[in-house]
């Protein structure tokens, strides 16, 4: 066979191979380039070949030791050439501009393309009238098929036809080695567990391109929506700012027929951020704008706020007890959390109850400073011839009096302040912003 056909049947196979083995985003130029130089290298036995006049020194030494299509088409000459490239590319590897590129992973696969390459080369000539030497230094040539009028003559008219089927078949695997044969497969079936899966196996962000309808009204609909997660078999999207559930079962929000998951470039970003007595407007200032907020936020004790209505059957928020749950709620939504007429109305009860134990301390200590200072200028020998031992015993159990008062005063303050501030609208928990 010739360089041509080669080169595609190399590139063919190793991407074939590579999305075999789930690895996605074969077409890299570099992978391909290393898949061609394996395809090509077993002929440096040939110095009439492409890379027998580049190695021509070599390939005529060869050539002329072995012959052509004997060491180097054959299974120790595969794996040697294998172990040696592999070898080199690890050196290269090694290299600063490499991962300063974002080449890092391509190495392993480099290799890889190379070895493939190389025993698409031995495999093809085997269709050859010659065949190959696959288990030289055996002097038998291995051909398929066995009948030599069924192989083919290099350069032959039948040659080209096998190079064009080979460049139809290698068309077709383009998008499998691009997207690895699992996601081709879940984009040809184009269902809901299909969509779920090619989910699940990605951390970027994804996107769900689905045609369906709504459950209650029955209206079409066909766009794409940021995928959130998925609960109970059913995806949760984010369409137009509203959170759905989607699927084909009747207990989603949106009645599927199609639906494929399309892969974002950029990784899902979450943020984990706890929070102690801070209050709604400290939390909002911490959250982007387009951000959603999923977590656990602790209430007052005995506040119950009011939630916001959500487009779907989709609860975004929930509350048990003191505890309020979000799941992927927005920054409009948290503005749109309230408290309830009850919290309202027991709040300004408790500032009423304020200012009244506030008022009466004052009168307590207005009474007290009164009774100080009637007969403040006298001597204890005045204030007994004028009062008298009775008069001023009386005196000053009215002012021990007063002065219970005000300790009772200043603790129901005190209650009534801490009754405030423990009903103070503000959160603690632990939140995920997802950016």
């Amino acid at each position: 066979m010739l360089a041509p056909t080669h080169s595609v049947f190399g590139v063919f196979l190793t991407l074939i191979i590579l999305a075999l083995f789930g690895v996605k985003l074969s077409l890299h130029w570099t992978i391909m380039l290393f898949a061609i130089l394996g395809a090509l290298l077993p002929d440096a036995d040939h110095p009439a070949s492409i890379i027998g006049r580049f190695l021509y020194p070599i390939s005529s030494r060869i050539e002329r030791r072995f012959g052509h299509r004997t060491v180097t088409h054959s299974l120790i000459g595969w794996m040697s050439a294998t172990i040696s490239a592999s070898v080199l590319i690890a050196f290269v590897s090694l290299i600063p501009l490499i991962s300063r590129w974002g080449w890092s992973d391509l190495p392993v696969r480099w290799a890889a393309a190379f070895s493939i390459g190389y025993f698409s080369h031995i495999v093809l000539d085997m269709f050859n009238k010659r065949g190959s030497q696959l288990f030289w230094p055996q002097e038998v040539r291995d051909v398929i098929p066995l009948n030599h009028r069924y192989r083919i003559n290099s350069g032959s008219r039948p040659e080209i036809v096998v190079f064009i089927i080979i460049v139809l078949m290698l068309a077709l695997t383009l998008p499998i080695s691009k997207y690895g044969i699992g996601s081709s497969l879940h984009w040809l079936l184009a269902t809901s567990g299909s969509a779920i899966e090619e989910f699940k196996s990605s951390n970027l962000v994804s996107y769900l391109e689905f045609k369906g309808y709504f459950k209650d009204t029955k209206q079409p609909i066909s766009a794409t929506a940021e995928i959130l997660d998925v609960v109970n078999e059913r995806i949760v999207i984010l369409l137009d700012g509203k959170i759905y559930t989607i699927s084909d079962e009747l207990a989603s929000d949106i009645i599927a027929e199609k639906m494929r998951v399309k892969q974002g470039k950029r990784p899902v970003q979450v943020e984990r951020k706890e929070f102690k007595d801070k209050s709604r407007e400290y939390l909002e200032s911490q959250i982007p704008d387009k951000a959603l907020v999923s977590g656990t936020i602790h209430l007052p004790e005995g506040m119950k706020v009011t939630l916001p209505a959500g487009a779907g059957s989709f609860n975004i928020f929930e509350q048990k007890g003191g505890d309020l749950y979000l799941r992927f709620a927005g920054k409009k939504q948290i503005r749109e959390l309230a408290l309830t007429e009850q919290f309202d109305l027991q709040r300004k009860r408790d500032l009423v109850d304020l200012s009244g134990f506030h008022a009466r301390a004052r009168k307590i200590r207005s009474q007290i400073t009164e009774a100080g200072e009637e007969y403040e200028g006298l001597t204890e020998l005045g204030k007994q011839a004028l009062l008298g031992k009775e008069g001023i015993e009386k005196q000053n159990a009215r002012i021990a009096e007063l002065q219970s008062q005000l300790a009772e005063v200043n603790l129901n303050i005190e209650e009534v302040q801490l009754r405030i501030k423990s009903r103070k609208f503000v959160y603690s928990g632990e939140v995920y912003i997802r950016l």
